[in-house]
């Protein structure tokens, strides 16, 4: 009795053919250089300059954040004049004046009852 077929070996060996090649690329697309040698860690990252194809400046998110440059321009110190100094007078002052006293009501007596009789 057979118990292996020469076509089920084939395609075992192209299956396992092609995932070790997908493993591969895999593992050579890793940058597996010492922190040292790598781009993003180089002294060099820190005054390099990316523009995209507009003109317009990327950053490195690694490490510092670069000096002034280019991407980056330095704060402008600017001068401005002395604002001119307002004084406001103080208010005259208002003699106080008593308030008048409230009237006085009387009460004016009744009239007499008339009583029926």
């Amino acid at each position: 009795m057979k118990t292996s077929n020469s076509s089920n070996r084939l395609s075992l060996a192209v299956a396992c053919a092609l995932a070790l090649a997908a493993a591969s690329g895999a593992v050579s697309a890793q940058n597996l250089t010492p922190n040292e040698a790598r781009d993003t860690w180089s002294e060099n990252s820190r005054t390099q300059i990316w523009l995209n194809a507009y003109g317009e400046c990327w950053r490195n998110m690694y490490g510092p954040p670069p000096g002034y440059g280019e991407c980056n321009p330095a704060p402008i110190a600017r001068v401005t004049p002395p604002a001119p100094v307002v004084v406001i007078p103080a208010p005259a002052p208002v003699q106080y004046v008593a308030p008048a006293p409230a009237p006085v009501i009387e009460p004016t007596p009744l009239p007499p009852r008339k009583t029926r009789g």
